[in-house]
């Protein structure tokens, strides 16, 4: 029998790290909540202590072009960072990697933000499309479960890149303790895995990927930071951040358009969250969501499950777009597209991994200094 969790709504569907204790909660709301006093300040000592980190981001910043990077993907947590730091009077240079897996509301949302804001903004093409669509495509032979894997390390390559060509010192993220507190973790690895990277792209790939550029463990968490000297800041942290006000706020100052979902701004992560994972694994993350929200108070459990209740896709031809879409993007027919999703699931771990995703559990309990969330 599944259980669930009394307090959020996290279950042990899938996931064998899920915990229950004598009173029903879980490892992962129990855990976050302890969290919370160090991680996460909504209030007026927050608004102080981002008063002073944003001081401090300008004084570095004095004498350069710009005083901090934000990459953007036209979300509603990049662009809400774009705005808080417009409000601070902040020279920012906005990001945004273009791989042609955007919808065009994050388009959208991109361009109104940057203008209003007047941000400068650079858009970045992965340099070798077809082998940038392989190496996803591998992903997708593969049947792991992120296939989105290759795309979230592309963008960290091509962010870290311009934060070395600007001479950028701080890069502000739009990653929060508000919406992303819980993170089902059972079976993930990390996107800087480049080992486990090309293991699947060398046994599924047509081609080479020599032209794109992999961030690496290395880069992110030790070069970038204590050698290249680029502080992550998490400005979301410091402010009482609640997804319905927010988006009220941003509806008014940019006319921002609201994609319905938790990284629904990319065609990719909207297919993997309403269908791969939830039809292929039993994965709703979702449930990692509405529980992130109902621990920082934004949503009550039975809402949470009410919401879960309902089919993942607003729309059943939605659904269908992105499927054709998809498909076409890997240059695969629909029905090699289906018949490939309806072959057995497998693990990442199925593949070679590197021995530092191990170490993951280590990381959370350092992620304050290693500027993630989860």
């Amino acid at each position: 029998m599944k259980q669930i969790c009394r307090r959020c709504v996290m279950d042990d569907e899938r996931d064998k790290t899920f915990r229950i204790d004598e009173y029903g909660y879980c490892n992962y709301c129990t855990d976050t909540l302890k969290r919370l006093p160090s991680e996460y300040f909504p209030n007026a000592i927050g608004r102080n202590m981002l008063d002073e980190i944003m001081d401090k981001i300008k004084a570095d910043g004095s004498g350069g072009k710009y005083d901090c990077m934000v990459g953007i993907s036209g979300g509603v947590d990049s662009s809400y960072v774009i705005y808080l730091g417009h409000q601070y009077g902040l020279r920012m240079l906005a990001v945004h990697v273009d791989d042609g897996l955007d919808t065009e509301i994050a388009m959208q949302n991109i361009d109104k933000i940057c203008r209003k804001t007047k941000t400068d903004l650079i858009m970045i093409k992965p340099p070798d499309l077809n082998q940038y669509r392989d190496l996803i495509r591998s992903f997708f032979l593969a049947r792991v479960p992120n296939i989105a894997m290759p795309q979230d390390n592309i963008i960290a390559a091509a962010i870290n890149d311009a934060a070395k060509r600007y001479n950028i010192k701080y890069n502000l993220s739009g990653g929060n303790f508000s919406l992303e507190c819980i993170l089902e973790r059972s079976t993930g690895v990390n996107a800087l895995d480049t080992r486990h990277i090309h293991a699947i792209h060398k046994l599924f790939g047509r081609g080479n990927i020599d032209k794109l550029r992999l961030a690496t463990f290395f880069e992110e968490y030790i070069y970038g930071r204590y050698f290249n000297k680029t502080t992550k800041v998490l400005p979301l942290n410091f402010i009482d951040y609640n997804l319905k006000r927010i988006l009220d706020e941003l509806s008014v100052f940019c006319d921002y358009n609201y994609y319905n979902g938790k990284h629904h701004e990319s065609k990719l992560t909207r297919f993997l969250q309403c269908y791969y994972l939830p039809v292929k694994y039993k994965f709703d993350k979702r449930k990692s969501h509405f529980s992130s929200m109902i621990v920082s108070g934004q949503m009550t459990r039975t809402k949470a499950l009410e919401e879960l209740s309902k089919d993942p896709y607003l729309s059943n031809e939605l659904k269908e777009n992105d499927l054709n879409f998809i498909a076409d993007y890997l240059g695969m027919t629909r029905k090699e597209f289906d018949d490939l999703l309806a072959l057995p699931a497998k693990e990442h771990q199925d593949y070679p991994v590197s021995i530092i995703n191990k170490f993951s559990g280590i990381a959370r309990k350092f992620r304050k200094y290693l500027g993630t969330s989860g």
